[in-house]
């Protein structure tokens, strides 16, 4: 099967010769940098074996509306490099719907523009990904509306106005859908027919639980989602929604599923009610799993034995040769995990066969 083929077949369900793979969010920069060092003193070069074993490309539009502030996106969030030791992340620094308590503060806000991307130019980039790549299933960002309002609001403000001003983040989240929708019908109109994942990312769950009650989930976030989710469906039928969230979300699993969805991505399976063989017995005839290889525990910490039997059971339990899985690591791989490890789950996931072949394209040349 084609690495497209394989995907969109398992993520609908149906048997496939082995289970795709995707790199997903892939290593961070400085892990990244680790695997470049390891592998080229076994002669490969990593960038490369990244690509030729992802069966998913991501592509998007460049942006090309007024120039932005240094460290400040279309929303007007803004971002500082915060080290953690080994590497920094993009904290984020500026929230301008922090102080925004009313309806009307949240409608004065300077809302981005649809069309300040170049999305007539995405269908000869989808080509140009698959000239050079081959016949891999394509995703796009679709939108992650929650998780924008919180980086604009804040996260605690953002959980005391769930509370206090529902009617303020429903009034925001009307907003940001508004863009988001306006951004789907331009890139669908550009390359719908060529995209198989359509990407939605709001975290709902941190470890143990929910960051909010099921029934305020259901009260003000979720007809958001229904609105993007079912959009999607409607303008670009063949396409797949891929939901992302971290975290502990079984008790919004079907909440998510009613909203449209065809898969979950991450499936952080440490966290509470998060066990893969309860989400495949409960949910498995209705989404796929994309995710599971737990980038928090056995990736970084185990053994290379224990990472190619992780990965055997879950394949096992999230496809058993009935489809629906999408071996991936659960988030980014971090620096500090080993670089046998990161080759112990490709040899695992892909199987001897498909690994070599990658190998073999990923050999640096020695003339």
């Amino acid at each position: 099967m084609t690495p497209h083929l394989r995907l969109t077949t398992a993520l609908r369900r149906q048997p496939v010769d082995q289970p795709p793979f995707s790199w997903g969010f892939g290593p961070t920069g400085e892990m990244a940098n680790v695997l470049r060092r390891d592998l080229v003193r076994q002669g490969l070069d990593w960038d490369r074996l990244r690509a030729v074993t992802d069966d998913v490309l991501s592509v998007g539009p460049r942006y090309v509306g007024p120039a932005l502030p240094p460290g400040v996106d279309i929303w007007g969030i803004g971002r500082q490099a915060q080290s953690y030791g080994n590497g920094a992340y993009a904290e984020i620094n500026a929230t301008p719907l922090a102080q925004a308590d009313s309806i009307s503060a949240v409608d004065d806000h300077p809302w981005p523009d649809p069309a300040a991307w170049d999305d007539q130019a995405l269908r000869a980039a989808v080509a140009g990904a698959r000239q050079r790549w081959g016949e891999k299933a394509i995703r796009v960002s679709a939108g992650n509306p929650f998780e924008t309002y919180s980086w604009m609001t804040g996260l605690e403000q953002t959980m005391l106005n769930l509370a206090l001003r529902p009617e303020v983040v429903d009034r925001a989240l009307g907003h940001i859908v508004d863009y988001f929708v306006a951004r789907l019908d331009r890139m669908a109109a550009a390359a719908g027919d060529l995209v198989d994942l359509w990407f939605c990312a709001d975290d709902l769950g941190g470890q143990h639980g929910l960051l909010c009650s099921r029934g305020m989930y259901r009260d003000v976030i979720w007809p958001h989602h229904c609105r993007l989710h079912q959009h999607i469906h409607r303008i670009a039928p063949i396409g797949l929604v891929l939901y992302h969230s971290d975290g502990a979300v079984a008790e919004v699993l079907a909440d998510l599923i009613e909203s449209g969805i065809d898969a979950l991505e991450a499936v952080q399976t440490e966290c509470s009610g998060m066990d893969p063989a309860g989400l495949k017995e409960r949910f498995g005839d209705q989404i796929g799993f994309h995710g599971g290889i737990s980038v928090q525990t056995w990736l970084r910490f185990g053994r290379p034995d224990e990472v190619r039997r992780e990965c055997a059971h879950l394949r096992a339990t999230l496809d058993g040769g009935s489809g629906g899985y999408v071996a991936a690591p659960s988030h980014a791989v971090q620096v500090g995990t080993p670089t046998a490890n990161v080759m112990a789950m490709l040899e695992a996931v892909l199987g001897p066969d498909r690994l070599a072949k990658a190998k073999a394209l990923a050999r640096l040349r020695t003339d």
